[in-house]
């Protein structure tokens, strides 16, 4: 089982695009770690035909990320269209519109999963890409906006009269989010009714489910989302899972973090410090996740500005792992951590001394740097950054 597009075999496990998180990094890295195909982060049209600088670099890649498609968003048929044929002459292997997104950032300017709501306008961006395009145009659906206006089958069709090569469905709608459970029912009637290909997408986590997808909607691939974020090895335990019928054993803390590291590594080396660094964060609560004492590790890790005190750190808690493992009962304390409360009380007691401004002890962030958490309703958010 496999998606082929003429020549173009994209293989069975996707790495689905994602804001944020797919960037040409982290695709190499699922690339090598068994992704059949790769997909950029949804670009702005808007963006790239006013040659936004960060847009641009978003659709940039290398030649061992192919299979890739580089995805697209907007609600104006000619932008969209002016990107698509921008972004085609970059090489990409294929073009993939999103009519997927729920951000409200994207739906209240008409474009992602709102589009939805009109699907005359959905057929006219469909069609004027293809028309720029030449080459495989792929769509990225929803169910639809709500329960009440569910648009999948008619979006399918729709998408396949006017050239399109293969429709991935998130089954949600735009009303749940990423709430309750995807409903691989409609995946299933979407390839019993679609007369172009169906990729399933949607609360894909193990390896396990990966395989119940295919065999249960009968979709030609799958694009693995979530699951993918922090968690490059999910690809190769799929792959072995789909030849073998054995799940592979989930990587070593010492495996997980070393990978860690080399993705932040490749990440500042593309980007530069602090930026690569801050921008590899989002992943590490997967990469931390279910370790031992990686609440403390992760608080650590938020502190972190550049690559040597990252290592540094990931050693002091392999090591501090390693005593724990042979029962020393000893917590992780990191050094970063307490050398940033020795700071701290210093300031604070300065600040007491002079008795100026308010208090360090009730004063909001008092005490803080950049780079420090700080502990709020929603968890942590960094001290001197936007939250």
């Amino acid at each position: 089982m496999a998606l082929k597009l003429d020549d173009l075999d994209l293989g069975t496990v996707l790495l689905s695009p994602m804001a944020g998180v797919t960037d040409a990094v982290y695709r190499r890295l699922c690339r090598r770690m068994g992704a059949d195909a790769v997909y950029t982060e949804f670009v702005s049209s808007d963006g790239i035909i006013r040659n936004n600088e960060r847009t641009l670099e978003m659709l940039e890649f290398a030649e061992e990320e192919r299979p890739i498609g580089i995805q697209i968003f907007g609600g104006d048929p000619q932008v969209v269209s002016e990107a698509a044929r921008e972004s085609w002459s970059l090489g990409p292997d294929l073009i993939d519109i999103n009519f997927g997104c729920p951000a409200r950032k994207v739906t209240k300017k008409m474009a992602g999963c709102a589009i939805l709501q009109d699907l005359g306008l959905y057929r006219e961006v469909i069609a004027a890409v293809v028309g720029a395009v030449d080459g495989p145009v792929t769509v990225k659906i929803r169910a639809g906006w709500d329960e009440s206006r569910l648009v999948y089958l008619d979006a399918a069709r729709i998408a396949a009269e006017e050239g399109a090569r293969a429709v991935a469905l998130h089954p949600r709608t735009r009303a749940q989010g990423y709430s309750g459970r995807a409903d691989w029912d409609r995946i299933t009637r979407l390839v019993s009714e679609s007369p172009i290909p169906v990729i399933g997408n949607g609360d894909l986590f193990e390896p396990t489910d990966v395989k119940e997808m295919l065999e249960r909607t009968g979709c030609a691939a799958v694009m693995v989302a979530r699951g993918a974020i922090g968690n490059p090895w999910i690809f190769g335990r799929t792959q072995a899972y789909l030849k073998t019928g054995v799940v592979p054993p989930e990587p070593s803390p010492r495996e997980r973090l070393e990978l860690a590291l080399e993705h932040a590594r490749h990440s500042i080396e593309q980007k530069g410090e602090p930026r690569g660094l801050r921008e590899m964060r989002r992943h590490v609560s997967n990469y931390t996740r279910g370790l031992w004492c990686s609440s403390r590790l992760r608080q650590a890790i938020y502190t972190i500005e550049s690559m040597k005190p990252l290592r540094e750190l990931v050693e002091e808690y392999l090591e501090a792992l390693e005593g724990h493992e042979r029962g020393s009962g000893a917590a992780f304390r990191p050094t970063v951590l307490l050398g940033e409360a020795v700071g701290a009380r210093k300031r604070s007691e300065g600040t007491a001394r002079r008795g100026g401004g308010r208090s360090a002890r009730t004063g909001r962030g008092a005490g803080k740097t950049p780079g420090t958490p700080l502990r709020t309703g929603g968890g942590i958010r960094h001290a001197g950054y936007p939250s």
